[in-house]
């Protein structure tokens, strides 16, 4: 059974309706929050480097969070108990690794009875405009990790660091695997930036089904173009077509030539997805490089 096309899967999925602009979502925030949502380093360095790098490229103000639950029936003199642990030490930690990235990052504890209604409060409070999280390890076929259904809840862009390989350096090269829909404006935004501040190449790359009629092929051209052109790097950006009926294993065995790769995030919903899989959800989990997978929460 072959794997149906990329623009297959993120237009006929059900949550793109006709008219939905062809390049949609930008980065244009100026307060990233980083939310510590897990204890491995590896990811956590990793989200702390994609942070900092968006951060000094873009100017952003960047808050780090360290989201605690507090038991329903917790005296007051919990918060107390709670400054002298390792949840504080994890905060120290924090500041010492983007010390030499930022001048300043501001951080802080945050009390909550939940992790996602902590989260997704702190960025209504603070006028967050884009989460960077670590990628989430599902519990249970059905049930969505904290990352999705942060991702999901919060009025914010969303940046899911890490599906693929640990590892985020300054990439020399990106993947931009696109094929338009409600993240392809954010996910290009987010590469241009990185490559930006790393000098990077990027590749715009549209995998197209081998017997896909005139019309399509000529729509995938129009929509590299419109990328490329947002990119506006026409030194170290180029773009192509590449045509096959495998969508997600051709874009995992080219995701291993480069150094970072940057998709959308997925458009189907979690009945869709437990169904019919996840071209995003797929290449994050079997990618060659470090994945970032990009979600325009916001209206702009």
């Amino acid at each position: 059974m072959h794997s149906p096309s990329l623009g297959g899967l993120l237009t006929n999925d059900g949550e793109t309706p006709a008219g939905t602009p062809r390049v949609a979502g930008r980065f244009d925030g100026n307060q990233l929050l980083v939310p510590l949502l897990t204890r491995e380093l590896p990811a956590l360095t990793d989200q702390l480097k994609v942070a900092t790098t968006l951060a000094r490229v873009t100017g952003a103000s960047l808050t780090v969070i360290n989201p605690v639950c507090t038991p329903s029936q917790a005296p007051r003199e919990y918060r107390h108990e709670v400054s002298d642990s390792d949840e504080v030490d994890l905060l120290e930690w924090v500041f010492d690794q983007t010390a030499e990235s930022l001048p300043r990052v501001d951080g802080t504890c945050v009390y909550t009875r939940s992790v996602v209604t902590g989260v997704v409060q702190a960025v209504r409070t603070r006028n967050v405009d884009t989460l960077v999280v670590p990628g989430g390890v599902r519990t249970g076929r059905l049930r969505t990790s904290i990352t999705e259904r942060i991702a999901a809840h919060a009025d914010a862009d969303v940046v899911i660091v890490n599906g693929g390989q640990a590892g985020f350096e300054d990439p020399a090269s990106i993947l931009l695997p696109i094929a338009g829909g409600p993240h392809s404006g954010l996910a290009a935004d987010i590469a241009a930036s990185i490559a930006t501040g790393s000098d990077a190449w990027i590749d715009i790359l549209h995998v197209l089904d081998d017997d896909a009629p005139d019309h399509q092929r000529d729509s995938a051209e129009e929509l590299t173009e419109d990328i490329s052109r947002r990119i506006d790097r026409p030194d170290t950006t180029t773009s192509w077509l590449l045509e096959t009926t495998e969508t997600i294993e051709t874009i995992v065995d080219q995701s291993r030539c480069y150094d970072l790769t940057i998709i959308g995030a997925p458009t189907k919903g979690r009945l869709q997805k437990f169904i019919f899989g996840s071209t995003a959800q797929s290449v994050r989990k079997n990618a060659g490089s470090v994945v970032l997978s990009a979600r325009s929460n916001s209206p702009r």
